[in-house]
């Protein structure tokens, strides 16, 4: 009779150095040998598998859980930063004579661009401390998140790179993260890259090295999130080209800007993205540069946008500036700060408008003037004027040929959006405008010498200190 129960063993192959292949109850049974075994660990990232790594390959790093998946080393790991333990990655070594490459986070979800596109004020950087230094990053060629500011071509290249140094982008990038974490909500992974040039007009912008570098960033951000097995999302394109243009008339720019957007707009479709929303800072002028026809054009983008989905974040005149009129570091932040709160707003499908005025007409006193305007809340005129606008609030006539004084400004008690500007007798002038934060004289205070009091009621407290509010945009009104 059988015994079943007896267990069945057995050798098949037998060699100098043990058994090659044998049998059980649960089928063959084969000793590899030491090359056979690491022939399958180069073969297995390859196909997609995962092999445990000795965690020093990633140098003196406080990591763990080191595999390696594909082209790349994950692992868990408490780095500097304020996102605390959770995991990251590192590409795997290229080749024995490259350098490291840079450990950026392991994130869930799309790989999301900041890009801004303009002229040389936007490609001004700082070594400011970066609170989440693996989640920001940029183009790994060795340019940083500013670019070469069109002096030479970008290079394709998927690899991505940790900043060295802080942009405005950079900073809005750092700002949503900071909120997400507070919220606890994802902690995505942010691109960022500035493309400049110093080109003097839009037309020469639209057309020159800033444009090319700005295509291939494009294609690189969309390379690199291919190279993690993600797509790639645009939170925002910032533009930033105003007082650089000097030639330019307030039409000639106005549509210049308008072909830049839909250059833009073509090639994100080419590359398989979405439509951007375009942000900027409302360009206030500086210390003595007060009025200019760029500086007026602005204001059409406020109400004008075509079919673009544009928005202006803060205007100019609420940040301070230094001596060559560029914003302070304090002001840098401040402009990320409300710059990441439109791009989170408008993102997720909320509104976020600066309150903007539209029309200035003649009441039946010829000493009042009714000026119009829109907002997302009722128009505050600010009491405390911290920005030393002055009894006017920020408004003055211009063409007035009768010498009029602005003696009391106040919001309608009937109509939220409409103020009622008072004067000591009637204004008047064939070309007679009301101009808001528009063409004031010089100022040495180390702000810019545009200035108002209107605003809503939006507020942020900073991190620099200060309370941060939505003010109104500029605004230079033909009075009807």
């Amino acid at each position: 009779m059988q015994d079943h129960g007896a267990k069945k063993r057995g050798i098949l192959l037998r060699a100098k150095n043990g058994d090659v292949i044998g049998f059980d109850e649960t089928g063959l049974r084969m000793n590899l040998s030491d090359s056979v075994i690491e022939d399958i660990q180069k073969r297995l990232p390859a196909l997609g598998g995962h092999v445990a790594v000795d965690p020093a390959v990633l140098g003196d790093v406080d990591a763990w859980n080191l595999r390696q998946d594909g082209k790349w080393f994950v692992f868990g790991a408490h780095l500097p930063g304020a996102q605390g333990p959770r995991q990251f990655r590192r590409r795997v070594q290229v080749s024995d004579d490259a350098s490291a490459p840079d450990i950026i986070a392991d994130t869930a979800g799309a790989v999301y661009g900041l890009l801004s596109f303009g002229g040389t004020r936007r490609a001004v950087t700082a070594n400011e401390p970066l609170s989440f230094p693996y989640h920001v990053v940029t183009t790994g060629d060795d340019l940083g998140p500013a670019g070469a500011s069109g002096t030479q071509a970008n290079e394709a290249t998927d690899v991505i790179q940790r900043l060295t140094e802080q942009t405005r982008d950079s900073l809005i990038a750092n700002e949503i993260l900071r909120r997400r974490l507070a919220d606890h909500r994802a902690l995505p992974l942010i691109y960022t890259r500035s493309e400049t040039d110093s080109s003097a007009s839009i037309i020469a912008l639209s057309e020159g090295a800033a444009f090319d570098n700005f295509r291939q960033t494009v294609q690189n951000l969309c390379d690199a999130a291919r190279s993690l097995g993600k797509p790639a999302k645009v939170l925002s394109v910032g533009l930033d080209f105003t007082l650089e243009d000097v030639t330019s008339r307030g039409p000639d720019w106005i549509a210049g800007m308008h072909r830049v957007m839909h250059q833009i707009i073509d090639l994100f479709a080419d590359n398989g993205l979405r439509k951007p929303l375009f942000t900027a800072i409302f360009d206030a002028g500086t210390a003595d540069i007060s009025d200019s026809p760029v500086l007026r054009a602005q204001w059409d983008f406020a109400w004008n946008k075509g079919d673009h989905d544009h928005v202006f974040a803060a205007p100019g005149y609420m940040f301070a500036q230094d001596a060559f009129g560029r914003a302070t570091p304090d002001a840098r932040l401040q402009m990320a700060e409300m710059e990441s709160c439109a791009i989170e707003a408008r993102n997720s499908d909320a509104p976020w408008a600066c309150p903007v005025l539209l029309l200035a007409e003649r009441e039946n006193d010829p000493k009042v003037i009714r000026c119009r305007g829109e907002g997302m809340g009722a128009f505050v005129l600010d009491k405390d004027d911290p920005l030393n606008a002055g009894e006017a609030c920020g408004f003055l006539f211009e063409g007035d040929e009768n010498g009029a004084k602005i003696i009391d400004v106040r919001v309608d008690s009937k109509d939220r959006n409409d103020l009622l500007i008072t004067c000591d007798k009637p204004p008047k002038g064939a070309d007679l405008t009301l101009c808001y934060a528009l063409g004031h004289p010089a100022s040495d205070d180390g702000m810019p010498a545009n200035r108002g009091a209107l605003r809503d009621g939006f507020k942020l407290q900073s991190a620099t200190g200060q309370t941060l509010y939505r003010w109104a945009l500029p605004a230079a009104l033909p009075v009807h």
